[in-house]
């Protein structure tokens, strides 16, 4: 769903990508095409919530790491969740969380996208 800008030009789809693993951060950039996609990456929760607020334009669409040092993806969503104008973008778990984990099992109770 790219998106317009000024002078016709389109826009990728913006992604925040939200990671402590730089390895895993770059095989995100590899995966998604620059031509497609805009992608943005903050290694834990509280350095995203400042990329999101600093950032003019929204963003598309949030993959979000669970385990991270310094605010977690749980705290992350909670955080999004009290600011109004991020609540709508989709959020994706991206984890190896077992389907028993606490911390997963709390996080999809937040309202995130798909896991």
């Amino acid at each position: 769903m790219p998106r317009a800008s000024r002078g016709g030009a389109r826009l990728g789809v913006k992604v925040l990508i939200v990671e402590d693993s730089p390895l895993v951060r770059k095989m995100y950039g590899l995966v998604f095409s620059k031509r497609e996609h805009e992608l943005t990456t903050a290694e834990d929760g509280r350095k995203a919530l400042e990329v999101l607020t600093a950032d003019p334009r929204p963003f598309d669409l949030i993959l979000l790491d669970l385990r991270m040092p310094d605010m977690d993806g749980v705290e992350f969503i909670r955080a999004v969740g009290l600011i109004g104008r991020f609540r709508d973008i989709p959020t994706v778990l991206t984890t190896v969380e077992p389907d028993t984990s606490h911390l997963l099992r709390e996080a999809v109770a937040q309202g995130v996208a798909a896991v």
